[in-house]
């Protein structure tokens, strides 16, 4: 005889108009509503605008209370069909089936807008959530490394016919976005990504996700030659060379340059990841005076149909 048991919350995707005390509450526990809070703004910009850099927020409730959160963020990732997910749950209701009732009610809204795939990543704080993730279909993939720049001198030269230009949300142009997407989408072109970006989607980044973007501009015929993205976090998120500027020191150059900016918004430490094939970011990474600090398994689960 099988037992049926109850359900462990039912799971709703989050209305700000008539959830927000909910997930306010639920927030207060992981220090979210405190200025002072490294992710102070992030949560407050999902609380009071959940689609602004999400595709989907997902609120467990139980008693009339949040008992967890699960959201996907709305850049493809790998994959025009993926994204990157975040499930969390309050120590005190692990273990009571809310994680995996979030996971159900993810891949149902993965289904309604034709997504396959859910990434998770999980850095060293995160690792007991691997459990989970297992339990639930997500296979890892050891694919990638986590470096860290921990305040370690860098240099880097200038190399002649090329200016460098600042793109973020005080500069906006159309021209520029599609530029930018051009370039990356050519940048990416055998990466494996399957991943096209538009205008529209980098101008989203910049004002929705608050990313910024260095570019390197050749001056004689006015192509992008490279690109770096930063956050207005500690991750710094890519570096990207055209074929016909490598060997040149571009690379170098704009990474630097790079870090000057974040070491001018008040970081004096970074992170990124890297595919642990790409030896020749690891190794420009090594010589700007960063170092590997592990691995940094990607969690994959296909959405069943």
């Amino acid at each position: 005889m099988t037992t049926i048991q109850p359900l462990a919350c039912h799971v709703v995707e989050y209305d700000p108009a008539c959830m927000q005390d909910l997930l306010v509450a639920l927030v207060a526990g992981w220090g979210g509503n405190d200025p002072a809070s490294y992710y102070y703004d992030f949560w407050q910009s999902v609380i009071a605008s959940p689609h602004k850099s999400m595709e989907v927020v997902l609120v467990a409730i139980k008693d009339d209370q949040a008992k967890g959160v699960a959201f996907a963020n709305w850049r493809p990732y790998r994959n025009d069909n993926a994204r990157s997910v975040v499930y969390l749950v309050p120590n005190d209701c692990q273990k009571k089936g809310i994680g995996t009732a979030l996971k159900n009610g993810m891949d149902v809204a993965f289904r309604k807008r034709g997504l396959t795939h859910q990434i998770a990543m999980l850095d060293e704080r995160s690792l007991p959530a691997a459990g989970f993730l297992k339990k639930t279909g997500f296979v890892a993939e050891d694919d990638t490394v986590r470096l860290a720049w921990d305040g370690d001198d860098y240099s880097y030269k200038e190399v002649p016919g090329l200016s460098f230009h600042l793109y973020d949300a005080s500069c906006l142009d159309d021209k520029i976005d599609d530029e930018l997407a051009n370039f990356y989408n050519r940048a990416y072109a055998n990466e494996g990504l399957g991943i096209q970006l538009t205008g529209a989607k980098i101008r989203r980044l910049i004002t929705d996700d608050d990313v910024w973007m260095v570019y390197a501009r050749d001056d004689a015929s006015g192509q992008i030659a490279a690109y770096t993205e930063g956050t207005r976090t500690s991750l710094f998120s890519g570096v990207a060379v055209l074929r016909p500027w490598w060997g040149t020191g571009l690379a170098q150059w704009i990474s630097g340059y790079t870090m000057d900016l974040y070491r001018e918004r008040g970081f004096d430490a970074l992170w990124s990841i890297t595919r642990r094939r790409n030896a020749a970011s690891i190794r420009l990474q090594k010589r700007m005076g960063w170092h590997i600090v592990g691995p940094y398994p990607l969690y994959i689960a296909t959405v069943p149909d």
